[in-house]
């Protein structure tokens, strides 16, 4: 009996992991449930805070993201992307560099949504990276048709100055 609560003590102290939602799903790791792509979380409390890698990468992620966006953000907003386009004779004008900048941070930033997403419909859990995945994507591939598919949206969606201008 002993040294089956010291077995049980141990494997406690090395860190069970489970997922929130899914309590019956168990690893003697850290990692994502194969249900849902949830984090798995420890299921005992420990005294001393672990290093979470999965925080570590998604910060990562984040900051990466935030310092290709901000260009993004100033050229887009400014209409400075179109007038360099046009200066450096950048064909497809400034949807070309703004597509350079904004696919980053979509497809590397944004992955491992995309794989959590395709992991929820794939074991026919959906859940909220479902829904991140799929309206990333969409918004992204609409963003990237109407940058480049001109002859898909009405002349007065493409113009850069709108109706009345």
């Amino acid at each position: 009996m002993i040294a089956a609560e010291r077995a049980a003590d141990t494997r406690s102290q090395n860190g069970d992991w489970t997922c929130p939602m899914h309590p019956q799903v168990v690893r003697d790791r850290a990692g994502s449930c194969p249900i849902c792509g949830m984090a798995l979380e420890r299921r005992t409390v420990q005294l001393e805070e672990a290093e979470d890698p999965e925080l570590r990468q998604m910060a990562r992620r984040l900051a990466v993201s935030a310092v290709l966006s901000a260009p993004l953000v100033v050229l887009a907003m400014g209409g400075l992307a179109h007038r360099l386009a046009a200066a450096w004779n950048v064909p497809g004008g400034g949807a070309v560099l703004e597509w350079i900048l904004a696919s980053p941070v979509v497809l590397w930033g944004g992955w491992p949504f995309f794989e959590r997403a395709w992991a929820s419909v794939v074991h026919r859990s959906l859940n909220m990276f479902t829904l991140i995945g799929l309206g990333v994507a969409v918004a992204y591939l609409y963003s990237v048709s109407a940058a480049f598919v001109l002859g898909l949206f009405p002349a007065l969606f493409r113009s850069e100055r709108g109706a009345g201008s």
